[in-house]
C-alpha cells in the first residue's frame, strides 16, 4: 500500500529531527574556520529547511495549516518582535542577521531557525516519537561521552614512556587532556550540554524493563558523570549541583503525601536488583567514587571564593588572573552597553563590537588584557546588553512561563511516570539556567533551550493541533503554484546552507595558504558564493594588494585598487566591525612600508579603530605607533602617554615613550617617565635602553 503525502512528509519531519539531533552534538570538521560550532548550526539550517520545505508542502497537499498551540506563544512572538526590532538598530545589522561570524548561533537567522524547529516539534510529534526523539539524543551523546573519557589520559593510549595519554592528546591548541571538551568544542560547553542530559538519561532508565538496557542506562549515567567531571567546568558544577538540588526537592514535593507514612522496608525492598532503585543508587555510588578519584573543578583547579571580587590593580595585573574576576570585568562592560542601548540594545550578536566601545580599563590589567571577547559569558547580561530591555524582558518571559507551567504541572500531577518526567525536564532547565549565569549557549544548548519545552508540551498533551483552512489552495492551479514555489523555496534554502558552508571552506584554504595565487582564487570563489560576506572581501582585498605590490618594480595599479575596493566595500556594510578595520590597517601597512602615499590613510583607520576601542591598550598603541610612522612625534608622545595610562604594566609602549621623549627632546618628561619605568620593570635599565 502507498503511502500517502501527508504521511511521508510526517515521516521526513520526525527523521529529519532524529538526525539533527544525532548530528549536531557529535559534529565537527577540521576543514571550517570553526571546527565546531560553524558546523553544527550549518547542519541546523540544513535541518530546518527541510521541515520547513515538508511542513509547507504538506499544509498545501492538506489545504490548510496544521499548527500546535503551546502557553509560551505569546512570550515567543515578544521574543522574536524584540530580536527584529535589536536588528533593525543595531550597529552592525550584518552580523545581528546572521551571528558573529563564525560561531553564527544567536543571530536572527539562528533564533528563527530554533523556533520553527520548536513548533514543528510540538506539531509532529506525539509521546511515542517524543521517546525516540530521546533515545537518538542520548545515543549522541553517548558518542560525545566516550569521546571525552579518552580524551583525559587512560590506559588505553600511552606516550613512549609507558604513561597514559588521551586519544588527541597533542593535537589541539588547548590541552584536552587537563580539561576535556570532546565534540563540543570547550569544556563549559561538554558540561552544560552533559548536565542537561543527564535527567533525561536518568527518565529512560526509569523506563527501560529490559536488563540490558537498564545497564547500558546505568554505564552511560555514570559515564556522563565522569566526562563532566573531567571538563573541570565551575559554571557547570553549579549547574550540576542547582539541577540536584531542584530534582531531591522535587521529589520530596512529588512524594509528599507519602512521607509522613514512610515504609523503610519498603524502600530497602526497592533498593534490591534489579529493580530501578537498585541501579539508581549504583549510579549514585559510582559519582561519588568520581569525586574522591579524581576531585572536581573548585578542588583540583584550587579555586579561592574571596578572589572573585575584583579589587585593586596588582591583583588584577597578576600572573594567571582569575578567571572569576576578568567575567565580573566582562559583565561589567556588559552592564555598561545596556546603560547606553537601554531599549533594543547595540543589536543581536553584537557584544563583540559593542563590548570594546565600554571596555573597563581594568580589563587592561589581567592575562587576557588583549583577548577578543564575543559573548559577556554571562547569557542574562549577553541579552541585556545586545537586545536591550525589551529584548532580554521577552527572553525571561520564556523561562518564566516555562518554569511556572512545570511547577504546577508537577504539583498536579498524579500519574508517576509524567510527574517524574516534568521533574527531570525542570532539573535539566534549572541546570542550564544557573550554568549560564557562568555562560553562553551554543547550538546544542540552544537547541535544547527552545526543544526541552516542546518535550514538556508532547509529553503533556494538553492541546489538540489547531488549523487555518487555506480554501484558495482548492483551485487546481494555485495549487501547482504554491508547491512548485514551495519546492524551489525549499530547494533554495537547503543550497542556500550547503553553500554557506561551501563558501567557509574556500574562505579557510585561502586565509591558510602562503600561495598568494592559490589564496587569492579561493577567496574569490567564497566571496561569489557569498557577495554578502564582509569578512570574505576584506581578507580578498588584503590578499589581492599583497599580489599587487609582489613585483616591486612593476605594481599593478589595476589590482590595487581592485583590492581597496573590496576593503571598501567590506567596510562600509560593516563599519563598526573591528575585525575588519584590522584587516584594513594591515593592508594600509605593508603599502606604507612601500610608499609614504598611504601613510594618511593609515593614520586614519588607526585612529578610527581607536575610536572604537577608546580604553583598549594595543589598539591605542597601535595609534601611537601610526603617528611614529608619519614623523608627528608630539602627537605620538601624548598617545603612548594615554597607553601607559589605560595599562601601566605595558613595558614595549613605555619603552616606544622613553624614546620619543629623547627624540622630542623632552627632559622633564623623559626623566619622569625613566623613573616611572624603572619602578615598574625592576629589572630594567632605562639608560641602558636609550642607547641602544
Amino acid at each position: 500500500m502507498e503511502m500517502g503525502a501527508s504521511n511521508l512528509a510526517e515521516k521526513v519531519v520526525e527523521y529529519t529531527f532524529y538526525a539533527v539531533f544525532f548530528i549536531v552534538p557529535i559534529i565537527w570538521l577540521p576543514v571550517t574556520s570553526e571546527l565546531f560550532e560553524f558546523n553544527k548550526m550549518i547542519v541546523v539550517y540544513l535541518g530546518t529547511s527541510v521541515i520547513l520545505a515538508v511542513w509547507a508542502l504538506k499544509s498545501i497537499e492538506e489545504k490548510q495549516i496544521t499548527l500546535r498551540r503551546t502557553p509560551v506563544d505569546i512570550p515567543i512572538v515578544l521574543f522574536v518582535l524584540a530580536n527584529i526590532l535589536s536588528t533593525i538598530f543595531s550597529i552592525d545589522r550584518h552580523t545581528s542577521i546572521f551571528g558573529y561570524y563564525t560561531r553564527l548561533n544567536g543571530g536572527l537567522l539562528s533564533t528563527f531557525s530554533y523556533i520553527i524547529l520548536f513548533y514543528a516539534f510540538v506539531t509532529f510529534f506525539n509521546r511515542e516519537k517524543l521517546l525516540k526523539a530521546l533515545k537518538v539524543l542520548v545515543a549522541s551523546s553517548a558518542v560525545v561521552t566516550l569521546y571525552a573519557i579518552l580524551q583525559h589520559p587512560n590506559p588505553f593510549f600511552r606516550n613512549p614512556d609507558g604513561s597514559f595519554r588521551g586519544i588527541d592528546a597533542g593535537y589541539w591548541r588547548q590541552n584536552s587532556e587537563a580539561r576535556v571538551f570532546s565534540t563540543l568544542g570547550h569544556p563549559n560547553w561538554l558540561a552544560a550540554f552533559i548536565l542537561m542530559l543527564t535527567p533525561f538519561g536518568l527518565y529512560l532508565l526509569t523506563l527501560a524493563k529490559n536488563l540490558w538496557i537498564k545497564t547500558t542506562y546505568l554505564l552511560l549515567l555514570i559515564g556522563y558523570f565522569l566526562a563532566f567531571t573531567f571538563t573541570y567546568s565551575r559554571g557547570g558544577t553549579l549547574g550540576f549541583i542547582a539541577m540536584l538540588a531542584v530534582l531531591v526537592a522535587g521529589l520530596i514535593a512529588f512524594y509528599r503525601k507519602n512521607i509522613r507514612r514512610w515504609n523503610w522496608k519498603a524502600v530497602f525492598a526497592s533498593l534490591k536488583w534489579p529493580k530501578t532503585a537498585f541501579f539508581v543508587s549504583v549510579i549514585i555510588i559510582g559519582w561519588i567514587l568520581t569525586l574522591f578519584l579524581f576531585e572536581n573543578a573548585f578542588t583540583s583547579r584550587g579555586l579561592d571564593i574571596t578572589s572573585l571580587t575584583a579589587q585593586g590593580e596588582t591583583q588584577l595585573a597578576s600572573e594567571g588572573a582569575e578567571t572569576g574576576k576578568i567575567r565580573l570585568i566582562v559583565w561589567k562592560g556588559g552592564l555598561e552597553i545596556f546603560r547606553n542601548f537601554p531599549l533594543f540594545g547595540s543589536g543581536v550578536e553584537t557584544f563583540t563590537y559593542s563590548y570594546y566601545l565600554f571596555r573597563p580599563t581594568e580589563n587592561n590589567l589581567t592575562g587576557e588584557w588583549d583577548f577578543l571577547y564575543n559573548k559577556a559569558h554571562n547569557e542574562f547580561i549577553n541579552y541585556l546588553s545586545t537586545t536591550g530591555i525589551v529584548g532580554f524582558t521577552s527572553y525571561m518571559l520564556i523561562i518564566i512561563t516555562i518554569v511556572i507551567y512545570l511547577l504546577k504541572k508537577l504539583w498536579a500531577e498524579k500519574t508517576v511516570f509524567l510527574g517524574v518526567f516534568y521533574l527531570l525536564a525542570l532539573s535539566s532547565y534549572t541546570g542550564y539556567l544557573v550554568q549560564n549565569f557562568f555562560g553562553f549557549s551554543i547550538v546544542p544548548i540552544a537547541l535544547l533551550f527552545f526543544l526541552i519545552p516542546a518535550f514538556v508540551f508532547v509529553a503533556a498533551n494538553p492541546q489538540k493541533n489547531t488549523s487555518l483552512k487555506l480554501e484558495f489552495l482548492k483551485n487546481s492551479t494555485i495549487g501547482l503554484v504554491a508547491k512548485v514555489g514551495t519546492f524551489f523555496l525549499g530547494a533554495i534554502l537547503i543550497s542556500g546552507s550547503i553553500l554557506m558552508w561551501t563558501a567557509d571552506y574556500y574562505y579557510t584554504t585561502g586565509i591558510s595558504t602562503n600561495d598568494l595565487g592559490k589564496s587569492y582564487q579561493d577567496l574569490k570563489f567564497s566571496t561569489a558564493l557569498r557577495p554578502d560576506e564582509p569578512l570574505y572581501k576584506a581578507a580578498l582585498g588584503l590578499t589581492t594588494i599583497s599580489l599587487a605590490v609582489t613585483n616591486m618594480e612593476n605594481i599593478s595599479k589595476e589590482r590595487l585598487k581592485e583590492g581597496f575596493d573590496y576593503l571598501n566595500q567590506a567596510t562600509n556594510s560593516s563599519p563598526n566591525n573591528l575585525n575588519i578595520l584590522e584587516i584594513r590597517l594591515d593592508a594600509l601597512k605593508g603599502l606604507a612600508a612601500l610608499d609614504q602615499r598611504y601613510l594618511p590613510q593609515m593614520v586614519e583607520t588607526a585612529e578610527k579603530i581607536a575610536v572604537l576601542a577608546p580604553t583598549e591598550a594595543k589598539k591605542q598603541y597601535d595609534l601611537a605607533s601610526a603617528y611614529t610612522a608619519i614623523g608627528d612625534i608630539e602627537k605620538s608622545q601624548k598617545q603612548l602617554e594615554k597607553v601607559v595610562e589605560l595599562k601601566f604594566n605595558y613595558q614595549l609602549a613605555w619603552e616606544s615613550l622613553l624614546r620619543i621623549d629623547k627624540k622630542l627632546g623632552d627632559s622633564s618628561s623623559l626623566a619622569k617617565h625613566k623613573e616611572d619605568y624603572e619602578s615598574i620593570f625592576k629589572e630594567a635599565d632605562a639608560n641602558q635602553l636609550l642607547e641602544n
